[in-house]
């Protein structure tokens, strides 16, 4: 201590000033190598956790069908993530990242082609479910199909109304292009629904113009505890999923996460899809038609020949009929018995067959073609949706 007092009476205080600095940022510089200012030095981060959400239909579930958009809330986040069916229709499966904590999840029903929709019965329409952290969990979604004529105009509107909310509230697979694909099958579908009001069908034609399809998509998980790389906190926006449009990922170099926004590619393939061809087509039935032939004499005794007139019992000929124009022959006979060259006396019973159309049905007469889809899109980081 004696060498640092003698120190300080040879120097002048504006360098003992600078002195104490230059120690003080020494020792700043220390404790910043060792982590005694990170985060991770304070407060522990908190762990994601995957939320696979399987919906299942008995009927009807396709790709001229809106999906099946599920509603996220809870631990911080309230969002919306549309789920659409596979090729085989019928199922969709998706996966959601979530922070750890407990969630209420509930389904709006899709709006088929033909106008027909679905009823939620031992699944509900909503299910709780606490995720961990570093954890994966699913849950299952069971939809029985309601017919177009039992979908009423008041449940259209639902949908409609329920869908503009999610867009609004959505995720990255119900922004943009994503988004607009699914407006363009609500409004085809709500105008073939056979209950449906003029007012509900415009409803929804106007939903692209009403609904903030191009927005930013919402967050759908908050940011890991100390996390200050996203301000207020949540995923790089749009995504937290796999099927979302962002993603965390890397270093930036200075301890925040960088946010990698995914570039969606389309994968195509090829399957063999019914061109449709009704035709008319007529039904046949074969009929008996029942008549009399009558015979005239040769000149010899007890011998005819077939060459009088033939009377068919149809077009409303009859037995009677026949029995009245040989009754009146008879009585205006020649003296040969011949009534205008006829024997009108002998006669034999005789019958014919013919095809007669008795109406017609539809057939689809169609044929395939090889068409092309996109059966899932790609990112060049490896991510898939």
């Amino acid at each position: 201590m004696s060498g640092v007092a003698e120190w300080i009476r040879n120097h002048k205080p504006q360098a003992i000033a600078l002195a104490v600095v230059a120690a003080a940022v020494i020792c700043l510089a220390v404790a910043a190598a060792c982590g005694a200012f990170s985060p991770a030095a304070t407060e522990e981060e908190q762990g994601a956790a995957l939320l696979t959400i399987n919906v299942t239909a008995d009927d009807g579930w396709d790709k001229d069908s809106t999906p099946a958009i599920t509603h996220i809330e809870g631990s911080g986040v309230d969002f919306y993530h549309a789920i659409s069916p596979d090729a085989e229709s019928n199922k969709g499966t998706s996966t959601v990242e979530l922070a750890e904590g407990e969630y209420i999840v509930s389904l709006i029903s899709p709006l088929n082609r033909d106008g027909s929709a679905y009823e939620l019965y031992e699944t509900s329409a909503e299910q709780r479910v606490s995720v961990e952290a570093d954890g994966e969990l699913s849950i299952d979604f069971v939809m029985t199909r309601i017919p177009a004529e039992d979908v009423t105009d008041e449940m259209v509107q639902d949908i409609v109304a329920q869908t503009k909310i999610a867009i609004d509230g959505g995720d990255g697979t119900l922004k943009g292009d994503a988004g607009r694909s699914v407006l363009e099958r609500l409004e085809q579908n709500a105008a073939t629904n056979p209950n449906a009001t003029d007012e509900t069908k415009d409803e929804a034609a106007r939903a692209v113009d009403e609904v903030d399809v191009d927005g930013e998509p919402v967050v759908t998980a908050p940011a890991p505890t100390g996390d200050s790389g996203n301000g207020a906190g949540g995923t790089a926006s749009g995504g937290g999923s796999a099927s979302s449009d962002s993603s965390s990922s890397g270093d930036s170099g200075g301890g925040q996460a960088s946010a990698h926004t995914h570039s969606w590619k389309d994968h195509t393939a090829t399957r063999q899809a019914w061109v449709e061809n009704w035709v008319t087509v007529p039904d046949y039935e074969t009929q008996t038609i029942y008549g009399a032939r009558f015979y005239v004499p040769t000149g010899t005794p007890g011998e005819y020949i077939a060459n009088g007139p033939t009377y068919w019992f149809e077009n409303g000929f009859t037995q009677d009929d026949l029995k009245a124009i040989i009754s009146n022959a008879l009585r205006n006979a020649d003296e040969n018995g011949l009534y205008n060259g006829v024997y009108y006396g002998n006669y034999q019973n005789v019958s014919k067959t013919e095809q007669v159309q008795v109406g017609s049905h539809q057939e689809d007469q169609g044929w395939y073609e090889t068409e092309a889809y996109v059966d899932y899109q790609y990112c060049d980081c490896g991510a898939r949706k």
